[in-house]
């Protein structure tokens, strides 16, 4: 039987490739929230200092700077939706990755029990042979 430990050793090497591409997707969707939320913060920050003004030139510059804004995190949330479609993908890719790294070390292990279940057996037959033909010489002896 092959030795499935090389195989292990890559599919396992896969999935851990495949888990970091997945952590890195994760991270650039925190990225993306963090800019999201900083954008949002900003914009409540200049509602704020407008309200304390009263010139109508700040109301319709805060308003073109407000629609800026909020195209922006629009944009933000096009881009966490192409992003949640690529960590599904990646998500099922890693567990399709582990299924298949789990699948070769059950076969590896069950080869091995079986492989030493036939050295037992074999062991196992050795050891009567040798006690027959110790029976059978002490018996041709007394």
């Amino acid at each position: 039987m092959a030795d499935l430990d090389a195989l292990i050793r890559v599919r396992r090497h896969t999935a851990q490739q495949k888990q970091k591409v997945l952590a890195d997707l994760y991270r650039q969707a925190e990225a993306f929230a963090m800019r999201k939320k900083a954008l949002e913060d900003q914009l409540a920050r200049e509602r704020e200092a407008l309200n304390a003004v009263e010139m109508i030139e700040a109301q319709v510059s805060f308003g073109l700077y407000a629609e800026g804004v909020k195209k922006k995190i629009a944009a933000i949330e096009v881009e966490v939706k192409r992003l949640e479609v690529r960590i599904a993908m990646a998500q099922d890719d890693v567990r399709a990755a582990f299924a298949e790294l789990k699948k070769i070390e059950i076969i590896h292990a069950r080869r091995r029990e079986e492989e030493k279940q036939a050295r037992n057996k074999k062991e196992s037959q050795t050891f009567d042979e040798v006690a027959i033909d110790r029976f059978r010489r002490d018996e041709e002896e007394g």
